[in-house]
């Protein structure tokens, strides 16, 4: 399955925004909450949009392709949802608003198009 290497990417990449905070809080003394520290914000929220948003995706994408969706296209959502992830991660730890959006926007298509998939697969 396709979907298996998405989800592996992810996961590193998830672990890498889980050792960011580790690394922040430890440099900020920080063991709980953020101590309205800017870094550590940035860093937990990073962290956080990440894992609100992901395993949905991941979940979506997972039964597009259980019902047949090419690979071509799961590789595209797969694909969509990576870049998007890495956009906003950086735009977070930078404030690059622009990025940010960008991010935010790949993720949100890469929901709505796996979504569409799944409803249309099913009426047609």
């Amino acid at each position: 399955m396709i979907i298996s290497f998405y989800a592996a990417v992810l996961a590193f990449m998830y672990i890498y925004l889980s050792m960011n905070v580790v690394k922040v809080r430890k440099a900020n003394q920080v063991s709980l909450g953020t101590d309205n520290n800017e870094a550590l914000i940035r860093a937990t929220r990073a962290h956080g949009n990440f894992i609100e948003y992901v395993p949905f995706a991941l979940i979506l994408i997972f039964l597009a392709e259980f019902q047949g969706l090419s690979s071509h296209y799961c590789h595209i959502l797969g694909s969509l949802l990576v870049f998007g992830r890495i956009c906003h991660s950086i735009a977070i730890k930078d404030g690059t608003f622009k990025l940010r959006v960008i991010g935010m926007i790949s993720t949100f298509a890469t929901l709505a198009l796996a979504g569409f998939v799944l409803i249309f697969s099913r009426l047609f």
